[in-house]
């Protein structure tokens, strides 16, 4: 019996890849993403960094938008109908979270549906749970959704826990695997009530942000666990879930922190600009 390690590197190049060959193919313009960075957060800038350098390998061409910590809420608002109105841009991501005086969810909800890179504007949302073909899938749910798909999961009645603090998050993505016919769980918290879950859950899905908070001793065989939450404690890296506590006779896969859904999670973000750069250019080929 062993524990695998599901290696997120490997599943971005994939994506990234078939972005890259798509991208060459052009004849015309490059996707253009716009990246609105509020502050500077060491964590923030380390993100946009590596979303910098990875739209660069596949020829994705970003703008960086740099805004003072004390930007109004106006100014912000006003900054992203421009780029709504910039023909050059494909997408636009907003690098969370914003300072405590700016509201996140108006700003996100006036970046257009059809420029929208993370797909958590409330249209956004609706399309995908209508199974609207235009709809985009949200980055880190594309990430959920590719491990599964990857390692031949039927969601047909299996036992699902998603751990996260977010309910835009968690109702989402459960309404997301129930329509494929899983049986969610939802928690925003680790509780009495919540362990005797996860010791069922044949996928644990978890985004509290807290360090090694999670720590299941016990689980179903060929379990899947896809850690999603990132905390850094005294220059190091830590996930929420602790896979040396798992049983080590039970045989699982699992993503670790850092290597796991990070770097998947940037290159689903990618993979959205190219098919809004599609919906914006009617091309006849799709990157996949």
């Amino acid at each position: 019996m062993t524990q695998h390690i599901i290696n997120g590197h490997e599943l971005a190049r994939e994506v990234e890849d078939s972005i890259a060959n798509f991208v060459y193919s052009l004849q015309g313009p490059r996707p253009n993403l716009a990246i609105v960075l509020v502050g500077n957060r060491p964590d923030s800038e380390l993100y946009i960094q590596l979303k910098q350098q990875e739209a660069k390998k596949v020829g994705i061409d970003t703008h960086l938008y740099r805004c003072p910590e004390n930007i109004t809420e106006q100014e912000c608002l006003t900054l992203i109908n421009f780029l709504n109105d910039d023909p050059l841009i494909d997408g636009i991501l907003v690098q969370l979270p914003l300072p405590d005086h700016l509201q996140t969810d108006t700003i996100v909800n006036t970046i257009k549906p059809d420029k929208d890179i993370d797909g958590f504007t409330v249209i956004n949302l609706q399309k995908l749970l209508n199974d609207d073909p235009s709809a985009i899938i949200p980055p880190v749910f594309g990430v959920v959704l590719k491990i599964i798909i990857e390692q031949q999961v039927d969601l047909t009645n299996k036992q699902v826990v998603i751990l996260g603090n977010s309910p835009i998050f968690s109702d989402n993505l459960a309404r997301l695997l129930q329509k494929q016919g899983a049986i969610v769980n939802i928690f925003h918290q680790v509780n009495p009530t919540a362990n005797q879950a996860i010791k069922k859950a044949n996928i644990l899905i978890s985004a509290l942000g807290q360090p090694l908070i999670v720590k299941p001793k016990q689980l179903p065989e060929n379990y899947l666990i896809i850690d999603i939450g990132i905390t850094k404690k005294n220059h190091k890296v830590y996930g929420d879930v602790d896979l040396k506590a798992i049983n080590p006779a039970i045989s699982g896969w699992a993503t670790p922190v850092p290597g796991g859904v990070g770097p998947l999670t940037i290159a689903m973000a990618l993979y959205n600009t190219v098919l809004l750069y599609q919906q914006h250019h009617v091309q006849p080929r799709t990157a996949k």
